[in-house]
């Protein structure tokens, strides 16, 4: 997970949606240089939690991240065998 992703949620009446928020400011880190093409973002359930918000408001922004082309997802398996996705900055 990168360190230097430090997300702050506001107010939605102020700031919109939160997957917004959340896509706006991973935005803002890629454009700024401060985290570079190949770093892995966090998981949508790390960031979720941390965040203490619904994980399908961090995959929506992911999501919208994807489709402008500024981040890809890798999909695989764990050591378990179970499918996991993880995030990269395109």
């Amino acid at each position: 997970m990168s360190e230097k992703i430090d997300i702050q949620i506001g107010d939605r009446t102020l700031k919109g949606p939160i997957y917004a928020q959340v896509r706006e400011q991973i935005e803002t880190y890629i454009n700024n240089k401060q985290v570079v093409s190949g770093e892995a973002l966090p998981s949508p359930a790390a960031l979720a939690q941390q965040l203490s918000i619904d994980k399908g408001e961090i995959q929506r922004a992911y999501f919208e991240l994807e489709r402008a082309g500024l981040v890809k997802k890798k999909t695989g398996r764990d050591f378990l065998g179970k499918e996991k996705t993880t995030y990269f900055v395109g």
